[in-house]
């Protein structure tokens, strides 16, 4: 008795789900772990008023180099979009006196003039402060 043909790649996707199923386990096991649980650790971020309230809501997904990276551009308007954004796509639970106030800390603290973003752009000054 002959068998049916298999589909192309049929005998490959055995091993696929196999190895989908380990990492998804994987993850599982990590995500409980008290690793993803943690904030950044108050020294990192950038001080200013809205730094407590930054780590508390903000740093469990974000981390201060994502926001380091984001600081040459981080405009109000860029701060504003992305915390909108957690708000309304990801449904971050902030209140929107919570959201102004992180705006107003990323603002001042990973702008465009902050010390972050001149050093991310290897800057020491800006350019007001050379003329």
């Amino acid at each position: 008795m002959s068998r049916p043909p298999r589909a192309r790649g049929a005998g490959r996707s055995g091993a696929a789900f196999g190895a989908a199923l380990c990492a998804i386990v994987a993850v599982a096991a990590l995500a409980g772990s008290p690793v993803s649980a943690q904030t950044v650790p108050e020294d990192e971020a950038a001080p200013g008023p809205g730094r407590e309230l930054f780590i508390a809501r903000c740093s469990s997904c974000h981390s201060v180099d994502y926001i380091r990276m984001h600081a040459p551009f981080g405009t109000r308007a860029l701060w504003e979009a992305s915390v909108n954004k957690m708000r309304n796509a990801f449904k971050a639970p902030l209140e929107d006196e919570d959201a102004r106030a992180i705006v107003d800390y990323l603002s001042v603290a990973y702008g465009p003039e902050s010390p972050a973003a001149r050093a991310a752009v290897g800057r020491t000054a800006s350019a007001d402060d050379r003329e």
